[in-house]
């Protein structure tokens, strides 16, 4: 601490004071000049800066410039132990949220426009920065460094920044520039919008929903979707794919299974996994969701094994998983480069198709994701593998993955695919594509 004459401080307090918002230019003059007044011919001193639990200038500064003056106080990456303290506790998981989104590209989310999103920033961002208190944490989407996409989350509730801390992963926090943080997750449990049709949203989700704006890397929770873990997760995955694929790594909707050493990345539909208790137990995370790059395979989330490591080595071998019961798909078999990347795109799950098996809302062509996934399974040499999961016992699916990384493939116990059957799928296939890719490229057509 330092001591400093009032006439010093009044020119200090021009810039900033307090927890407060800046002082408008006119207003920041005048006061300097009431108080170099006052002060005239006096000799009072008193401590500056005032910073201390909840005031801290240059975290005020940082939310600032994530659009939020915080009038109360602002506390950052409180330990788990502090927001217990403050009767913060993770709350037991909602219904499924609905997801609002915009951007250069959508799916998977009821859009909304530009100026909505705009409208629906300014009321949010006015509700926090009235707020006695709020609480920031920062993370990562993504365990490792290489590829990870750095998170800044401000809430008005300290139960939603212990949950937070949970799905993040750590990241070094000396530096509190919103720089570091290109990504921000506003939540704003007790905010309720004024007139939701301004803001492009339904009535029946006036108490909690989810907006993301790919564009300005910003995602809104409000009401109780804070409780949403999985669609929060989702969501986290769609906002920050963007930023994962242009570090020349791949954002995937799979999970890494750990089988004798060997590592194998499976995409699966959700219905087939979950019926899995041992490819689950298997798996590193029972989060979906993994980054493949050149240096290895990373999680998407924070695991609750605290000796885990960041980045697992390269796959030894990729499985795509569907569970087809025509009669067209064999147990077990082994594919190309390029029919792995049609089938990925595709995302054929038995009964539907689901594009690059992504489940929830996306902010990345499957088809450039797919171009992306093909030139990573030619430069790796790593072997694809596709598994018919309808024709197994429940029990098998491990042992089938497992298989892929030695390549000593079961027999079939089940007739060959017939040729009827055959025909029909690739009917229904094309039939999907041209309809939702249309021009799709040569080599990611089966």
């Amino acid at each position: 601490m330092r001591r400093v004459t009032v006439q010093r401080l009044a020119l200090l307090s021009s810039r900033y004071t307090h927890a407060s918002a800046p002082l408008s230019s006119a207003a920041a003059q005048g006061a300097a000049e009431k108080s170099a007044e006052s002060a005239t011919g006096q000799n009072q001193q008193i401590i500056f800066p005032r910073e201390g639990p909840g005031v801290n200038y240059a975290l005020n500064w940082a939310l600032c410039a994530k659009g939020i003056a915080p009038k109360g106080e602002a506390y950052r990456n409180l330990r788990g132990s502090e927001l217990k303290k403050l009767n913060a506790s993770i709350p037991k998981p909602s219904s499924t949220t609905k997801v609002y989104a915009r951007g250069s590209y959508t799916a998977g989310a009821t859009d909304i426009s530009k100026a909505q999103f705009n409208r629906l920033f300014k009321e949010v961002t006015a509700f926090l920065a009235n707020s006695q208190k709020i609480y920031v944490h920062d993370g990562a989407v993504g365990s490792s460094p290489l590829s990870d996409a750095k998170v800044r989350t401000i809430s008005d509730n300290p139960s939603s920044a212990l949950l937070f801390r949970s799905i993040l992963e750590p990241v070094p926090t000396r530096q509190v520039s919103s720089q570091v943080f290109p990504f921000t997750v506003y939540i704003a449990s007790n905010y309720s919008p004024s007139d939701v049709g301004s803001v492009g949203l339904s009535a029946e989700d006036k108490a909690a929903f989810v907006v993301i704006d790919y564009d300005r890397s910003a995602m809104i929770l409000v009401g109780s979707a804070f409780t949403d873990v999985e669609t929060i997760k989702k969501a986290l995955a769609a906002l920050t794919a963007p930023s994962v694929l242009s570090r020349d790594a791949l954002p995937l909707s799979a999970r890494l299974v750990i089988q004798g050493g060997a590592t194998v990345v499976v995409f699966a539909p959700e219905s087939v996994i979950q019926k899995n208790a041992g490819v689950l137990k298997a798996a590193v995370s029972p989060d979906l969701g993994v980054v493949w790059s050149k240096e290895g395979v990373a999680r998407l989330f924070a695991s609750k094994d605290a000796g885990a490591p960041n980045l697992y080595k390269a796959p030894s071998s990729v499985v795509l998983v569907t569970a087809d019961s025509s009669g067209a798909i064999p147990e077990i078999s082994k594919v190309t480069p390029e029919k792995a990347g049609a089938l990925f795109v595709a995302g054929y799950n038995g009964d539907d198709f689901q594009p690059g098996y992504q489940a929830g809302p996306g902010s990345v062509d499957p088809v450039e994701l797919g171009k992306g996934f093909t030139a990573m399974l030619e430069s790796t040499n790593v072997p694809a593998f596709l598994v018919n999961a309808s024709v197994l016992a429940e029990n098998d699916l491990l042992s089938y993955i497992e298989s892929t990384v030695s390549e000593k493939l079961p027999k079939s116990k089940g007739k060959k695919p017939s040729v009827t059957a055959v025909n029909a799928l690739r009917s229904k296939y094309k039939e999907f594509v041209d309809r939702r890719f249309p021009g799709l490229p040569k080599e990611l057509n089966v």
